[in-house]
């Protein structure tokens, strides 16, 4: 009897552990770091592989070309300035960008629930102590920070195409004045007849 209790101890203490470290491993070995790039200007321009400069104060160059919108979003200590702006970087790259164009940040607020897993240790017998294992629910409010603007481009060859102009029209000649009735004296053709005095 007291060997069960002592190797079912053990093993819920095993378990225990075992969903901890699981849980721990899950949690700082991923990234909440996401986001999206999405052409939305006249030109398409392949990936680019070059170094990016990035305008959040003050306004892109006047020669640089729109190519599309850009957003990442991060949690925790991946929603911080340092982790989002490499990304807004690689985004910007990713549809042709050389050029990356801050317009604002956001946060929200939202509950995240999460199970707790606690071990707890008893006196169960004499010089004997066991181990239980609780799990409960917690919710932690996380906070996701967001970083948007524009993927803009001032290289050779990021210029639209100018539009085709219609060819110009000439105008015809006026037609010629219609020929006009000749004026009648008298009454007109169908017009009851007037008395004169």
């Amino acid at each position: 009897m007291v060997s069960n209790r002592r190797s079912s101890s053990l093993l819920a203490t095993a378990r225990a552990a075992g969903v901890t470290a699981l849980l721990a491993a899950g949690a700082s070995g991923c990234s909440s770091v996401g986001g999206s790039a999405v052409r939305t200007g006249p030109v398409q321009l392949p990936q680019y592989s070059g170094p990016v400069a990035v305008y959040a104060a003050q306004p892109p160059p006047a020669d640089a070309v729109d190519l599309g919108v850009v957003e990442v979003h991060g949690s925790l200590h991946d929603g911080e300035v340092g982790q989002l702006l490499p990304e807004l970087v690689r985004r910007v790259a990713e549809i042709g960008g050389n050029i990356a164009v801050v317009e604002g940040t956001r946060a929200r607020f939202d509950m995240v629930a999460r199970n707790q897993v606690e071990t707890f240790y008893y006196s169960c017998g004499l010089n004997y102590t066991c181990a239980g294992t609780r799990v409960y629910t917690i919710n932690d409010e996380v906070m996701t920070v967001s970083m948007f603007g524009r993927a803009m481009s001032n290289r050779p060859g990021a210029r639209p195409a100018p539009p085709l102009a219609p060819a110009p029209v000439t105008p015809a000649e006026p037609p010629p004045p219609a020929e006009r009735p000749p004026l009648l004296d008298g009454p007109l053709p169908g017009a009851p007849p007037s008395e004169a005095p």
